[in-house]
Order: C-alpha cells, then structure tokens, then sequence
C-alpha cells in the first residue's frame, strides 16, 4: 500500500498503521503548507503520480486544489472514484490510469503546476527517465514532490529484526535510491531542490504503547525534528520538494 493511502487509528488497527498515520498527517500538513508558500497559491493543477487510493489526493482537494490521480490499478482507482463521491469533491478530484510511462499521455506538456510522486520511485536507473517525463508535465516554475523509501534505515530495520540476509542485500544493493543519489538524478533532469525533509524520524521509532493518546505531541516533534540534517539521513522516508528549473 503507498503512503498516501488513508490509514485509519483505533486500537483494532495493526501498530504499523497508527504509526505510519501519524507520519501520514505530517506530510499532509507539510505538502499544504508548501504548496502555500511556493506554489501560485490555491488552485493549483496537481497531478497525484501514482496516487494510489487517493489519500493525500482528496487532503489536496479539500484544501482547494485541482488534483489528477494517475495510478495502474483499477482497484485503486476505484477507491479514488468512491472517496471523491463520498467526501464530495467532484469537480477537484478526478482519477485516470497511467504511469511515469504513460505520463504525456493522460497529462498535456507544460499543464501541471504541481506533480506528487510519492513512494514510485526506488531504483536509479529508472529515475532518471521518469524525472524527464515528470519535468514535461510541469510547467515552467512547477513544483514536483519526491517522497522515497532510503536503502539504509531500510537496511537497519531488517537488521533489527533478525532478517540478514536481506539487510545484506540491501546494503550491498546501491542501485536503490538514498538521499544524495536521488538529489543528484533531480539536478541532472532539471530540477531546484528547495526544500527536504525526513518523514517518519520519530514516529517509525517511538513504541505504540508510548504514542497511545498523545498523537498531537508526537506529531509536533516529528515536525521540529523532521529537518534536521542528522535526522533526514537516518529516516524510514525521505522528502524534497524541488521547482523547474
């Protein structure tokens, strides 16, 4: 399941989903706010790539936003097309199939102001394209949002956990993407950087039995901790926000 699918609470949830919920909301806090301060303000054309069941999708609609899931799954879409009739956002949240493969497709060059492309990308040698296809749909001083997996922390929770052999693979795997090599392949296809944050620093290690009731402190500090440096190398996630250049 991606990350910007919804993840309900309630203590008949599993642990990973309360956790991730809270990483969850602040991302959509975090993507609004910066879509305020580096966007043309509301209104903006969004494409959600890869946008699943159209979690942060239909949180982008409700904020006044226009916004275009392009997903693979049918299934998944049709979950975009029962929340856009439930919550009622109709005329600002459409879903179509497609991928970075068939991105000019299903969106005109230059019509994007924003594209999302959260937990899509993995491997560098398929990046790089998929970044040029993405700058396509962009117009000229558009915002694109990486959200990606790192190989590392991935590689230490295996660890963890007992499973070697895959924390090995992991480590010894350097085409999966990290934060540096991610930040080059963006220069390289004609991205700006501009901003970046860990997602999950906190809330991905912080037991359930502590969080429990105290959602809203939890999240602030995940907030305060969630750009600084030493923090972005060690989370689950990484997050940057980058403009055309």
């Amino acid at each position: 399941m991606s990350e910007n699918q919804q993840t309900g609470r309630g203590a008949g949830r599993p642990t990973g989903q309360r956790r991730r919920s809270i990483s969850q909301r602040w991302l959509v806090q975090l993507l609004t706010e910066q879509l305020d301060r580096h966007g043309a303000g509301t209104g903006l054309e969004v494409v959600d790539l890869g946008g699943g069941t159209g979690g942060l999708a239909a949180a982008l609609a409700e904020a006044g936003h226009r916004v275009l899931v392009v997903d693979p799954s049918p299934d998944a879409l049709a979950a975009t097309a029962r929340r856009t009739t439930e919550a009622g956002l109709g005329d600002r949240l459409r879903a179509v199939q497609g991928d970075t493969t068939t991105l000019a497709e299903v969106v005109p060059d230059g019509s994007a102001d924003v594209v999302l492309c959260h937990l899509v990308l993995e491997r560098t040698e398929d990046t790089a394209e998929a970044l040029r296809s993405i700058a396509a749909a962009v117009a000229s001083g558009g915002l694109l949002s990486v959200l990606i997996t790192q190989r590392l922390p991935r590689m230490l929770k295996q660890a963890e956990a007992g499973n070697f052999a895959e924390a090995s693979r992991l480590l010894g795997d350097e085409g999966l993407l990290d934060r540096g090599t991610l930040r080059e392949l963006l220069t390289e296809a004609g991205w700006e950087p501009i901003a970046e944050h860990g997602i999950g620093v906190l809330s991905d290690q912080v037991p359930t039995t502590v969080a429990e009731g105290r959602s809203d402190e939890l999240l602030e500090l995940e907030a305060a901790a969630s750009e600084r440096p030493e923090f972005i190398e060690t989370a689950t996630r990484f997050h940057v926000l980058s403009r055309k250049e």
